[in-house]
């Protein structure tokens, strides 16, 4: 009994002797918006926060999507320096890249991002999510692979029901020098 409370007395006094490693807050970066179109122009924007109290510095910003059927895919964001002081956050913006034709859905992605805190360079890594959609028009709920095909022939029909009422009329077609319908016959 006595050798396990003094065990007990001994880890306490252990724990309570060694300083806790204060953990330092860890940036975070997300896409600003998840949502892309198979082989439309592209560009990906990263919001940084930097939860540091002293500055940081950010060297790189890529985005690495793992598209089906290919070898993960590289996009710069990127590339030079820019200093966030403690607290503050900022917006990066990639150049515009085509998408691939691909099958539409979730696919899984990470951003890195390479920055300089106190003189020391550190590589951060986040998971996230890139959604790929086939781009399309939907009014009132009808799709456009049924929207444009009708409107097209709705408009052609219009253009003949209005090219036979208007050959009914006196003067059309213009320039003509006898209207067709009030011709007489010639024997």
């Amino acid at each position: 009994m006595r050798a396990s409370m003094l065990f007990v007395a001994m880890v306490l006094l252990a724990s309570l002797s060694i300083p806790v490693a204060a953990g330092e807050p860890v940036m975070t970066a997300e896409l600003a918006d998840h949502e892309v179109h198979n082989s439309f122009m592209e560009s990906f924007a990263v919001r940084v926060n930097n939860p540091h109290l002293n500055d940081m510095t950010i060297t790189h910003v890529s985005i690495t999507i793992e598209w089906p059927g290919w070898a993960p895919t590289l996009y710069p964001v990127f590339e030079g320096r820019k200093t966030l002081a403690g607290g503050e956050g900022f917006v990066f913006h990639g150049d515009a890249v085509r998408m691939p034709q691909t099958e539409p859905g979730t696919y899984s992605a990470f951003i890195m991002i390479v920055a300089e805190v106190a003189g020391t360079q550190m590589e951060y890594r986040f998971t996230t999510w890139v959604s790929i959609t086939d781009w399309g028009i939907t009014i009132g709920g009808v799709p456009e692979f049924l929207l444009i095909p009708g409107t097209f022939a709705t408009l052609m029909l219009l253009i003949t029901a209005a090219f036979f009422r208007l050959e009914r009329q006196a003067g059309w077609p213009p320039y003509r020098a006898v209207p067709r319908f009030h011709r007489e016959r010639r024997t």
